[in-house]
């Protein structure tokens, strides 16, 4: 019995090791382009604004429009990302020069979660949506899907909780008017426009203290 007891606390302690590491074990690491993981978020930033960065906040003011999952393989490294043509595994060097910025180098923040996270369930969720049609209206179901959405549904910790919670659809500017481009483009498709839904962003999920985020450029100038 006692040495059943000894084994009993062992097995505890290296649970409780396991777990208080899987929050704290990358944060040391280098997180950049040149040393991704599996599961990383890439954010993409914009040199202008447009109606998705005037209505969001990214981090450090970034303007982000648009977010993707690092994926790898044995044969490559892809972006796994929603779309216009929906979700799919983008080959990882079409997806860094189409985020090239002017001088030529990609404008991607890397986000690496450094909270408790089941990353195997996660990105199997995640490669789940594969084919999934793209999400134009931004609407919380999910039979079609956005970028920050796609990542929003997919990761989970190791209860199977969502890591990134939702918060409330935003379509409108600093002083809380609905900005024109999406009063037009509703109004085009005789849609209503989801304000206050439930949702994500990516400049939301930038900002988020699940993650950390990095990247090596100079934050774009304000236009």
């Amino acid at each position: 019995m006692r040495l059943k007891k000894i084994v009993s606390n062992l097995l505890l302690l290296c649970f409780i090791l396991l777990v208080g590491c899987s929050a704290d074990s990358f944060q040391g690491d280098d997180i950049s382009l040149k040393n991704l993981h599996e599961g990383d978020l890439m954010f993409v930033v914009k040199e202008t604004s447009n109606p998705i960065t005037d209505a969001t906040q990214g981090i450090d003011g970034l303007k982000i429009d648009h977010v993707a999952i690092y994926h790898h393989t044995d044969s490559a490294d892809y972006a796994l990302e929603a779309i216009g043509k929906g979700v799919v595994l983008t080959p990882l060097t079409a997806f860094l020069n189409r985020t090239k910025g002017k001088e030529g180098k990609p404008l991607v923040a890397v986000g690496r979660v450094i909270v408790d996270c089941d990353m195997n369930t996660s990105m199997k969720r995640a490669l789940s949506y594969l084919g999934r049609p793209y999400d134009h209206f931004y609407m919380p179901d999910d039979k079609e899907i956005y970028c920050s959405e796609l990542v929003q549904k997919s990761f989970v910790d190791h209860h199977g909780l969502p890591i990134f919670p939702t918060i409330p659809m935003s379509f409108h500017d600093k002083d809380g008017k609905i900005l024109d481009a999406w009063v037009h483009f509703y109004a085009f498709y005789h849609r209503e426009i989801p304000e206050g839904e439930p949702g994500t962003n990516p400049g939301q999920l930038s900002r988020d203290k699940a993650i950390k985020v990095t990247y090596d450029f100079e934050a774009p100038t304000a236009q």
